[in-house]
């Protein structure tokens, strides 16, 4: 489960970062460090949360109860599915 939930994360900061990139690219034009501190922030955490879904995929059989550290991985998840839905609600209105 763990595993997927770092698939969900990396899909989803993908396209929080292409949408920032082409938003910021007709706003204000594309700024080379902005690009790169953002690919830089979404590398740490990533990195973060694969070593986490990783500790639990080999600990599996090992420790007892580990599968749930998985789900401790699901709440950030979320809250950023979320911020990144409302990013593009916004976006939207300002293009209508």
């Amino acid at each position: 489960m763990s595993i997927r939930l770092i698939l969900v994360l990396f899909v989803l900061m993908f396209v929080n970062q292409c949408v920032g990139v082409s938003y910021g690219a007709f706003r204000e034009g594309f700024r080379r460090d902005k690009f790169e501190a953002g690919i830089w922030r979404y590398a740490t955490v990533l990195a973060g949360y694969a070593a986490i879904a990783l500790t639990v995929y080999l600990a599996r059989d090992t420790v007892e109860g580990i599968e749930y550290v998985s789900g401790l991985l699901l709440e950030p998840i979320a809250r950023y599915f979320l911020k990144l839905v409302q990013k593009l609600k916004k976006i939207v209105e300002h293009a209508a």
